[in-house]
């Protein structure tokens, strides 16, 4: 599975099951999601690899963003997430 900053990714396990969020870090074992609400670019959930799905798809302004090094806010986060879910 490709797992990168900025896809979206949903939870298939624990008591966040089904939620949405944006991969904003990867390590050896897991990934930490961000949601731009209740989990922030400063305290992302720690998630094991094996229990999300990965959508290999980026909001665009997402992308833009990342490809020009700039800075990814919470209400950004909050924004690409909304209009992924309103799809």
């Amino acid at each position: 599975m490709d797992y990168k900053i900025g896809y979206y990714a949903t939870s298939k396990a624990g008591h966040d099951k089904g939620k949405c969020y944006i991969i904003s870090r990867i390590d050896q074992e897991y990934v930490y999601l961000v949601n731009g609400d209740t989990r922030r670019m400063e305290s992302p959930k720690k998630k094991k690899k094996i229990h999300i799905q990965v959508e290999c798809s980026i909001d665009r302004k997402v992308k833009q963003k990342l490809n020009n090094n700039c800075k990814i806010t919470d209400d950004d986060i909050w924004e690409a997430l909304q209009r992924h879910l309103s799809c």
